[in-house]
């Protein structure tokens, strides 16, 4: 009865399988590892692939893997590279791609966009603790680039506080005036307090007052309300407001008949939610950000004093990157060994196929091998 195969070469391939149609190696076990590949300065295991799939890894058991990776050092455990403009690493199914990790969930680094995610849910970010979900960089050392961090195309919800750190908080549309050349961009109202505003034009009756209707949820929402009125078309000296807000409306007075007046409310939110998490205008830095800013050249501190990243990091350079792995191309004039003959009948496990017919094509296969053992 022979034995297990084993390989090994100084300098060559330890095993090397190759087939026209079929499976150049195929490894399974028990309990054990089906096959093993290990290396002290290339690869363990190396795939190719011209048409389909350099490595294919398959599980037929509910919660295992496909293809696991793991490092004991402190490079990736699985890297995935592509030269010609194509997907480092793809994943699909319920999750395409699952990451937890101590320090980062998922990294991406690109010169183009970093994380692009398509699906029910493209990207799905866990942050426990003082972790972070999903985490962005759009660092750059030319002022001239401005480099994003994050695109989104659509709706987006958040859910909890969004803060913007030394960052404008604007909306932008075509030029009205220039749609084809320029754009227009207004910044976003900023407060000490949760303000909601309020406004519109109304005409007074003939006795000089009109009543302001306002929503049937404006007093549930908001309180501590301040007014302001502005005569349309001449003076009024004795415009006011003669009844504050009550049963969502105010009363206003001292103008002449037909007379148009601009009006504006505003309220601070007194809703259940503001009410259990007031606002904190001002907090202080962790322990980990004591001694450093958010801009330090404006303060003529040195750039090692930035605030940078979700937990006070340094700022992500050329250490944080992925190294590229060498290449390792065949051998100059190495022929490699003719192929074993496989097993007839058998065949490569491929993409999409029922796991009742992966199934039969193993024990298939055990089959076989121990009718060729039993022959020997």
């Amino acid at each position: 009865m022979a034995g297990p195969l084993v390989g090994s070469s100084d300098s060559g391939w330890g095993v090397w399988g190759s087939t026209i149609n079929g499976t150049g190696v195929a490894g399974t076990a028990g309990t054990g590892v089906g096959t093993f590949g290990e290396s002290s300065s290339s690869y363990g295991v190396w795939g190719r692939s011209s048409t389909v799939a350099g490595v294919v890894g398959d599980t037929l058991a509910t919660g295992s893997a496909g293809v696991w990776g793991h490092n004991r050092g402190s490079g990736p455990g699985v890297f995935g590279n592509s030269d010609g403009g194509g997907t480092g690493v793809s994943g699909s199914g319920g999750t395409g791609v699952r990451a937890d990790g101590t320090s980062y969930g998922v990294f991406a680094s690109s010169s183009s966009r970093a994380v692009v995610g398509y699906g029910g849910v493209g990207v799905l970010g866990f942050g426990e603790q003082n972790g972070t979900g999903v985490y962005g960089t759009g660092d750059t050392t030319d002022p001239s680039v401005q480099p994003q961090a994050g695109y989104f195309k659509g709706r987006v919800d958040v859910v909890g506080d969004l803060t913007v750190s030394n960052g404008n908080k604007s909306f932008k549309i075509d030029h009205p005036l220039d749609p084809q050349n320029r754009y227009l961009l207004h910044n976003a109202v900023e407060s000490s307090e949760r303000k909601n505003i309020y406004d519109g034009v109304i005409q007074l009756d003939a006795d000089g007052t009109a009543l302001v209707e306002l929503p049937e949820w404006f007093e549930a929402l908001n309180e501590n309300f301040c007014y302001q009125l502005t005569a349309v078309g001449g003076a009024a000296t004795t415009l006011h407001v003669a009844e504050e807000i009550y049963g969502n409306g105010f009363k206003i007075a001292g103008g002449e008949g037909g007379m148009k007046v601009c009006w504006q409310v505003t309220g601070t939110r007194k809703d259940p939610w503001a009410a259990a998490n007031p606002f904190e205008v001002e907090q202080e830095k962790s322990q980990e950000e004591r001694g450093r800013y958010l801009q330090p050249e404006l303060y003529d501190a040195p750039e090692e004093q930035r605030i940078t990243g979700p937990l006070g990091e340094a700022p992500l350079g050329e250490a944080h990157k992925l190294p590229q792995p060498p290449q390792f191309p065949l051998p100059t004039g190495f022929e490699p060994p003719p192929a074993p003959a496989m097993p007839p009948g058998f065949a490569a496990p491929g993409f999409g196929r029922q796991e009742e017919e992966n199934r039969r094509q193993i024990d298939e296969l055990r089959r076989q091998v121990e009718e060729l053992r039993r022959r020997q």
